[in-house]
């Protein structure tokens, strides 16, 4: 099964198709903002982790918003492609947020110790 990555940048609309992910790019004013759908696990973060990393680097925003609302699982490998992409964003100056974690991987964000590393907002701003 493939799925549509939808890329929106300057009123520019690109389609790719990405294996298990579904997500959405959107750079308004040093902003990234990238909405993932599904799942996060071992298969997924390989791709995920890769393409995520591509937009920071570059488009070198000064935060970077991941929307994990429509998330129906996250393993422990979607822990460490957040801490990965915390340290890289460190790296760059940039600030991560998480953004409206479903129940589920709340659940699995308060066990770990990222929350202290990541800022997590739980409504919309």
């Amino acid at each position: 099964r493939r799925n549509n990555l939808v890329i929106l940048y300057k009123n520019l609309i690109i389609r790719l198709y990405v294996k298990q992910m579904r997500f959405k790019y959107i750079n308004e004013e040093s902003k990234l903002c990238i909405k993932l759908n599904e799942e996060i696990d071992v298969e997924s973060c390989k791709t995920l982790r890769t393409i995520v990393d591509g937009y920071i680097l570059k488009y070198n925003p000064n935060m970077c918003e991941i929307d994990m609302e429509n998330v129906t699982f996250m393993d422990s490998s979607g822990i460490g492609f957040i801490a990965g992409r915390s340290n890289l964003s460190k790296m760059l100056n940039c600030e991560l947020v998480i953004k409206k974690p479903s129940a589920s991987v709340k659940k699995l964000l308060d066990m770990s110790a990222i929350m202290k590393d990541v800022k997590v907002v739980w409504y919309e701003q």
